[in-house]
């Protein structure tokens, strides 16, 4: 299944994030076109609170164990702020050296290919393009790695893989009217 993804949230990370956490946070910035929020020792609340001030209604929160980003929460500001309404638990693969960032944010697809993740498809409204989608895309699909049950990969404007992955070790979704 095909989505397209709105890009109208907020980005943050947890408490004092390590550095891996704040450059995999970048990423997802820069690719995605979101407005990030640096954490630091800020609570929870007042991140919220500048969220509403905003008119944002989705804040994601990127949190770490042991310095490596662990999961991936997603808040409905509107709804409630303690709990998030998505949660992916995730590991992540981040290439050693920094590349630059080629991609068109406006017009970014999310593909599904993965059979673990099919119950994910209900949350979006499902689109279909008058073409084949290559570029400026975000594929799921069911891996071979041993912890995982879905990877995402991410591809830039021109084709070509960021080589940034997510590896989804398990999800928790707790609202199914988020998106």
């Amino acid at each position: 299944m095909i989505f397209q993804i709105d890009t109208n949230m907020i980005i943050t990370t947890s408490r004092k994030p390590s550095q891996l956490t704040r450059r995999f946070t970048q990423f997802i910035k820069h690719y995605f076109n979101l407005t990030y929020i640096n954490r630091g020792k800020t609570s929870f609340n007042k991140i919220v609170n500048t969220t509403k001030q905003d008119n944002i209604e989705k804040l994601v929160v990127i949190t770490e164990t042991k310095g490596n980003p662990s999961s991936i929460n997603i808040y409905n500001i509107e709804k409630s702020t303690q709990t998030p309404v998505l949660s992916f638990y995730i590991n992540t693969s981040i290439p050693s050296n920094k590349k630059t960032i080629n991609v068109n944010s406006n017009d970014i697809y999310i593909i599904n290919k993965a059979k673990s993740l099919s119950e994910i498809n209900e949350l979006f409204t499902e689109i279909k393009p008058d073409y084949k989608i290559t570029q400026n895309c975000v594929i799921c699909k069911d891996t071979t790695h041993p912890d995982a049950i879905a990877e995402i990969t991410f591809i830039d404007k021109n084709g070509k893989n960021t080589d940034y992955k997510i590896y989804i070790n398990g999800y928790k979704i707790v609202d199914e009217n988020i998106i």
